[in-house]
């Protein structure tokens, strides 16, 4: 198929009787830096003429759009999907902070994903800041940690603090002592490890944060400490 075609295809999929095939010669589609382009610019017309249909047609083609401009280099497909991080629907959003994923958050857009995530909810905008530590500068640490759900990605909140600012990091020990002793041990940060003894001696009845201690000492090669802690769950069980 020319690509002139394709494009002209795309962007009047809802159109079409068989979306399906031109969303899929658009995925294999070898381009150049300008087809690239051009392909991003008739998802983005696309995209226009897709939130004036339906609600129970759009789904089809959001899908399409999130799989085309996902195969594109981000250079190209970023300016498309930019705006959507304010769209109203949700698939839409998560088009972009997919793309997102890809081009890398940089110091401004941790501020501007947060006030997403107040606005919306989406744990996928916090993840975002998670995942570039150069997202969390000039972020208030303290009240951004508790939005979200669950410990896993509060654990990666804390590891992008520390590998941005560890003494920042370690003032969040006592508050949450697992998932900081779990970014410790993903870093291998061996110069944190009296701040692991020292939640050690007050956890060190909680089974609980002892599990993530020991994985931690074995990341950080710390023997002497592991030895110490078989002791310690050896003297616990026969007090059982």
């Amino acid at each position: 198929m020319p690509f002139d075609k394709l494009l002209t295809q795309i962007e009047s999929l809802p159109e079409l009787e068989s979306p399906g095939e031109i969303i899929f010669r658009a995925c294999e589609y070898e381009l150049t830096r300008n087809q690239a382009f051009a392909l991003a610019e008739s998802v983005r017309r696309l995209a226009d003429h897709v939130d004036e249909l339906p609600s129970r047609r759009k789904p089809t083609y959001d899908r399409g759009i999130k799989r085309m401009l996902s195969r594109l280099p981000a250079e190209a497909a970023w300016p498309v999907a930019e705006p959507w991080l304010e769209h109203k629907r949700k698939f839409r959003r998560e088009t972009a902070y997919a793309i997102l994923r890809k081009t890398g958050v940089d110091e401004k857009a941790g501020a501007r994903l947060l006030k997403i995530f107040l606005r919306t909810g989406d744990q996928a905008a916090l993840e975002l800041i998670a995942r570039n530590p150069v997202a969390t500068r000039d972020l208030e640490i303290g009240k951004t940690l508790p939005l979200f759900a669950d410990e896993y990605w509060r654990m990666r909140m804390v590891e992008a603090v520390l590998i941005e600012n560890s003494s920042k990091a370690v003032a969040f020990k006592f508050v949450y002592p697992r998932e900081f002793t779990h970014a410790v041990g993903r870093q291998k940060k061996n110069f944190l490890l009296s701040e692991l003894r020292s939640l050690f001696d007050l956890n060190a009845e909680n089974l609980d944060y002892l599990s993530i201690y020991a994985w931690a000492l074995g990341q950080l090669g710390a023997l002497s400490e592991l030895s110490e802690l078989r002791e310690h769950l050896e003297s616990l069980s026969r007090s059982k």
